[in-house]
């Protein structure tokens, strides 16, 4: 799904969270690299470093790049292995395995639903295991209940964060939603028009790269209302919304703009087609159109322009094809202008 910029914040959240744990990560890796250097541990000194470099790598490049979910999996894949050998190489009394508690926490935040889950369930499971093995079987000392502890006090973090990103991801969506889908006609409001318009001329092959614009404006909507009631005229929005999307191919996007406009971007086609399929939708209006307790006839005036021909930005081809809308309604409605 194409999302509004306005929804370009959940990508920026992802970073903001990537960039405050790598800089705990740079300071935490740089004292535990330090330490465990002094204190003989040199090969987990060494692997610390590493992290340490990588994190500083991943930081630099983090607000641009765009495959930040890939960065994040590299990033916590290098972390976890660290932590799950300091588990295996250090002694239980140094605590090192309460790192685990935030492989749920962390994974969730950085990666989503489905890949956090990933992470957690390996990541958790090779932690416990190591626990078990390295410091329960080989460490007759140690109380098996102090790993069944470890091993609750995890579920309930791992429960807690999986409910917390996916109760998240799903408001964000609804959100989502309801911000650029139209109400009524299901179809994308305006919100989306200027996502979805640099998303297809950015995607068109360099031969094939023209966007039609079609406005279509139902003609005297306002009597509709008037003498049937809003009810019906919601009927005929409706109608005409179904109207539009069995017309329209699979990447072609329609949009409700508000009041009786509506919109299509039609990619990859020629001006005599474009013109083609306004014509089909202005007839389907006057024939076709079957509203619940609407008995009247309805008719459309459409305005067509095409980008790079008729301008360069959205808003240079919207006002072609406005204009032409209403030239349209000028000589008598019912009709297209697309020249």
């Amino acid at each position: 799904m194409v999302t509004s910029k306005l929804w370009g914040s959940e990508l920026e959240f992802r970073r903001i969270v990537l960039r405050v744990v790598l800089i705990v990560i740079i300071v935490a890796g740089v004292t535990f690299t330090i330490n465990n250097w002094f204190a003989g541990h040199k090969i987990l000194a060494m692997v610390e470093l590493l992290v340490v470099i990588l994190s500083f790598i991943i930081l630099a490049i983090h607000k641009k790049t765009p495959n930040l979910t890939l960065w994040s999996s590299v990033f916590l894949c290098a972390l976890y292995t660290v932590i799950l050998f300091g588990i295996f190489s250090a002694s239980y009394t140094s605590a090192l395995y309460s790192w685990l508690f935030i492989v749920p926490v962390l994974s969730y935040l950085l990666l989503g639903t489905k890949l956090g889950t990933l992470y957690s369930v390996f990541y958790v499971i090779s932690g416990c295991g190591i626990l078990t093995f390295r410091h329960i079987m080989q460490n007759s000392e140690i109380p098996t209940i102090a790993i069944v502890n470890v091993g609750l006090t995890l579920t309930a973090i791992w429960a807690l964060s999986y409910t917390y990103e996916q109760k998240r991801a799903e408001m964000v969506k609804r959100l989502q939603e309801m911000a650029s889908l139209d109400p009524l006609t299901g179809l994308n409001n305006r919100l989306l028009l200027s996502s979805i318009f640099e998303m297809l001329c950015d995607s068109l092959p360099e031969k094939q790269k023209s966007v039609s614009m079609i406005l279509l404006d139902l003609d005297h909507f306002k009597k509709v209302n008037d003498k049937f009631g809003h009810g019906v005229g919601d009927a005929v929005l409706v109608d005409v919304s179904r109207i539009i999307n069995s017309m329209r191919r699979r990447n072609d996007w329609a949009f409700r703009f508000g009041g009786e406009e509506f919109c299509l971007l039609i990619p990859d086609v020629t001006p005599s087609q474009a013109s083609s399929i306004a014509e089909r939708l202005r007839y389907a209006v006057e024939h076709t159109l079957n509203a619940e307790g609407f008995t009247a006839n309805m008719t459309a005036s459409l305005g067509v322009a095409r980008w790079p021909e008729n301008g360069q930005e959205l808003s240079e081809i919207y006002k072609v094809a406005d204009e032409r809308l209403y030239r349209a309604k000028e000589q008598g409605r019912n009709q297209i202008v697309a020249e």
